[in-house]
Parts: C-alpha cells; sequence; structure tokens
C-alpha cells in the first residue's frame, strides 16, 4: 500500500506544476490489444502498463486506473492493479476510476478498499444515492471524491439531462457537490464531449477539480474543455485519455507512442491557455 503524506489536492497541484500538464492517463489494460512481444511474460498486464508509466511520469498529472479492467481477471487482476500502484511514482497521485455507490456500509467497504488497501489518492462515485452514501469517502479528508456529473457517454441525457422542479439534474449534482465538499474534498466527472455545459458546471462549482473523460477515442475538443473547465486559478482540470495513449502502438515501440500521443495531448492543452 503507497503511503500519503499529501493531500489529493495537494499532489495534484505539484505534479500539474512539475510536469506543466492536465494530462490524466487513464490505465484500461485490454490483454487483447497488449503487444504480442509481451504476452509470453508471466504477467503481461503489469509489464505493459510498467512500460507506460516510465514512459509518460514525466508528462501525467494523474494516473487513473480503471477498477473493471483489473477486477474482471480475478485475484491475477488484484496482483496486476497493485503491482501498477506500486509502479507510479509518489509524487503524482493515483485516481482509482470505480464509480462507487452503494447504501453507507457497503460503501464504507469500498472507501476502505479504495484508500485503506490500494492506498489511491482519489476515487470516482456515483452520488446518485444521495449523502449517507457518499459520507464514507468524504471521511478521508486527504482524499477526493470526483462524483458523476455529466459523463461522456451518449446514454447519459437519459440521466443526468433530466430535468426536475429543482432545475437540470446535472447541475443539482453540481450544485450538491459545492455543500459537499464542505464535508470532504469534491471533485466532479464531466465528459468532454459536452463542453457548453462544462462551462456551466465550472460556473457553479467554482474550485473543484474536474475530471474530463472523452477526448482521446471520443472526440472531445481539446480546445474547448480547457476554455470552459479551468478555474480562477487557471487550473483544476484532469484531461482524461487512456485508449489513445495506451494503444498508440500495438508494436515494440508501444512506450514510446504512448509517451508521444500523451504529449500531444500535453502541448494541444498548453497551447489552448494562450
Amino acid at each position: 500500500m503507497k503511503g500519503r503524506t499529501l493531500t489529493f489536492r495537494e499532489k495534484f497541484d505539484a505534479a500539474v506544476a512539475q510536469n506543466n500538464s492536465f494530462v490524466c492517463v487513464g490505465l484500461d489494460p485490454d490483454p487483447e490489444q497488449i503487444p504480442h512481444h509481451l504476452k509470453g511474460s508471466s504477467d503481461p498486464m503489469t509489464s505493459f502498463l510498467s512500460e507506460i508509466v516510465v514512459a509518460t511520469k514525466d508528462i501525467a498529472c494523474t494516473y487513473k486506473p480503471n477498477f473493471a479492467f483489473f477486477g474482471a481477471h480475478g485475484i491475477a487482476g488484484w496482483t496486476t492493479l497493485q503491482n501498477t500502484i506500486h509502479a507510479i511514482p509518489d509524487h503524482i497521485p493515483i485516481l482509482l476510476d470505480f464509480k462507487a455507490g452503494d447504501i453507507g456500509n457497503t460503501a464504507t467497504q469500498y472507501a476502505r478498499m479504495a484508500y485503506d488497501q490500494l492506498g489511491v489518492d482519489a476515487v470516482t462515485v456515483n452520488p446518485l444515492m444521495g449523502t449517507d452514501a457518499i459520507e464514507p469517502f468524504l471521511a478521508y479528508q486527504d482524499g477526493c471524491s470526483f462524483l458523476l456529473c455529466l459523463t461522456s457517454n451518449p446514454g447519459s441525457a437519459d440521466v443526468l439531462r433530466l430535468n426536475t422542479d429543482q432545475g437540470i439534474l446535472f447541475e443539482i449534482l453540481a450544485a450538491k457537490s459545492v455543500v459537499w465538499n464542505q464535508v470532504g474534498p469534491c471533485g466532479l466527472v464531466v465528459g468532454a464531449t459536452h463542453p457548453e455545459d462544462l462551462a456551466k458546471v465550472r460556473a457553479i462549482a467554482t474550485d473543484l477539480p474536474i475530471l474530463l473523460p472523452g477526448v482521446g477515442s471520443q472526440g472531445g475538443d481539446a480546445n474547448a474543455i480547457v476554455k470552459k473547465g479551468l478555474d480562477d486559478k487557471g487550473g483544476g482540470i484532469l484531461v482524461n485519455a487512456s485508449r489513445s495513449i495506451l494503444y498508440a502502438s500495438s508494436d515494440r515501440d508501444f512506450a514510446e507512442a504512448a509517451r508521444r500521443s500523451a504529449d500531444d495531448l500535453r502541448q494541444t492543452l498548453n497551447n489552448s491557455l494562450s
């Protein structure tokens, strides 16, 4: 288990400054897409992800392992997740993406798994079950709960754009996150495919960090989300790319290709600052 000496926000802000980057590298290992030359090793996924981390550690502001891609492989996947976490430099925060959402006593166990067993710095959480379901995550004052607000998938409109008596649901969730942030550190998840709505969310949650998935393979506009998503200090965004970085090449140069892809995204985002 990795130790935490800084809060998520402190570690995140330091990594952004050190690497001059808003790039969050998503770690979604698919055994079918791992380069063929690694498949004969004792732990192909760990070998693959370790090389990705080494190649991008001076570019990433955060790493985001997606729990499903590890959990699908049982005990071996759990071991790979632990090994990958240990491979990530201590000064770069780790955001575990598992979108936990359940009643309080179950949420407590999810929080313990993420923070106490795996030692990550932040988690994604589904807030639709309300305050008592997210309080166990908020109790970890050095962590951060990234609450689903308006996700990048097309089906997000089915629920998150519902217009209620109190307003549109994703705007209500953004406002609730500001209240919950007074209990424990919160962030938000907003798809990079929704730049105009991102501006609305940022106007409500002015200083919360926002995770922005959907830039790479899903086609989100990197320039638009920088302009709409930055907080008043010129930061506060984690622009996630997973497949476009991990699988930039399927050959022996996969790590170098991943680095180029991550650096291209970094440059695109930084160019947007001007």
